[in-house]
């Protein structure tokens, strides 16, 4: 009987090209986060010689826990002040908020009134400087006074066309 070779599933690597085994350890789920984070950062170059000795001298030692809490109430009363100071800071500045805001109303408020000031000014003023006579359908002339004209012991600021016609009457009254 003749051997037959086996021809089936991978060809074989001659033993100057075979890798030396590697050593297949189980790990607990607990810490299966921690060597997966590792590992990655071992990959990525993130982990020095150094980073490890730490880790290694925490894990032998079991490094002082009370200097880890000393530390992290440290940083609780840090945050603590800053909170404070933080929450000191935006009441201040709601504070100087609210008042300009008040400003700001009190000036609007103020221009407003000046407006309204100017406005009365100028329609007085305008009526000081138009014709006083009233017009046929019972409104006040607004055409410019040019003539001052006496009516019955009054001085009135007419325009010229009114003037003419104050100046008929006054004509008319005397030759009656």
């Amino acid at each position: 009987m003749t051997v037959k070779k086996e021809t089936r599933g991978r060809k074989r690597l001659p033993p100057e090209k075979k890798k030396p085994p590697q050593a297949t350890l189980k790990i607990n789920d607990f810490i299966l986060p921690f060597v997966k984070e590792l590992k990655g950062n071992l990959k990525k170059g993130l982990v020095t010689e150094e980073t490890l000795e730490r880790l290694f001298d925490i894990l032998r030692t079991g490094q002082n826990q009370s200097n880890h809490s000393e530390k992290i109430g440290a940083l609780k009363d840090k945050i603590k002040k800053l909170d404070d100071l933080l929450l000191k800071r935006v009441m201040e500045r709601d504070l100087a908020h609210s008042k300009s805001v008040d400003l700001e109303s009190k000036v609007h408020y103020w221009k407003a009134k000046y407006d309204e000031l100017k406005r009365d000014y100028d329609d007085l003023l305008h009526r000081e400087y138009d014709c006083m006579a009233m017009t046929s359908d019972g409104k006040r002339c607004t055409k410019k006074a040019v003539f001052d004209t006496f009516q019955d012991g009054l001085l009135f600021h007419v325009c010229s066309q009114h003037a003419k016609v104050l100046e008929k009457r006054r004509r008319n009254m005397t030759t009656n």
